[in-house]
């Protein structure tokens, strides 16, 4: 079974010395993340072990993003070697792909569109305005571990759909195609009739 990017980022972390690993997480809570992203809180960092921290750096950055701040992190705090280690161990497998489950049997990406652009980007002032269910959204996506428990009590509590529905979309710009495959998915199945209009299959 081919490895995850998760199975890569613990390996490397791994293969810290405790000075380094301690290192390590203290420059990445201190590391200025990009536009749509939340650092990930530092009482979390503290006492997480290996695999901890690579499932944290999966849940709040995704799979490009997290791999990409991970290996600038180990280049700030010289451990090079272990950084070329992972970026050629994360690259022999292509692409990082997502370790979240499909919600239902691929369809060979039904949420793609030729032009390039995806489906839930091409029509999102139109699913932000008239999607009416966002709640089992959220509960699905949460499931899945698209959203930390943080990310989704504070979308839960908005008062109104479209709110729900744009912070969603800002929570939304650090994913990939596949988890936009995902997100594309459980809109279809709680609300078929909005998809099926906008030319949804």
């Amino acid at each position: 079974m081919a490895k995850t990017l998760k199975d890569h980022l613990d390996f490397a972390l791994e293969s810290l010395e405790e000075g380094d690993f301690k290192r390590f997480k203290r420059t990445l809570n201190d590391a200025q993340v990009e536009d749509g992203y939340d650092k990930i809180p530092r009482g979390r960092l503290e006492k997480a072990d290996t695999m901890d921290v690579a499932e944290l750096i999966i849940s709040y950055y995704r799979q490009e993003y997290g791999l990409r701040l991970t290996l600038e992190v180990l280049q700030k705090i010289n451990t090079k070697d272990v950084a070329e280690t992972l970026r050629s161990a994360a690259g022999a497998d292509g692409p990082a792909r997502s370790t979240a489950p499909p919600l239902k049997p691929s369809t060979g990406g039904a949420g793609a569109r030729p032009s390039g652009k995806h489906f839930v980007d091409k029509h999102r002032e139109d699913i932000i305005q008239r999607c009416t269910l966002v709640d089992p959204i959220l509960d699905r996506l949460f499931s899945l571990d698209f959203l930390t428990q943080e990310q989704y009590d504070f979308v839960r509590v908005m008062n109104t759909t479209q709110n729900k529905m744009r912070e969603l979309y800002r929570l939304m710009l650090g994913w990939g195609e596949s988890d936009k495959d995902q997100f594309y998915q459980a809109l279809k199945e709680q609300n078929g009739p909005l998809i099926r209009d906008l030319g949804g299959r």
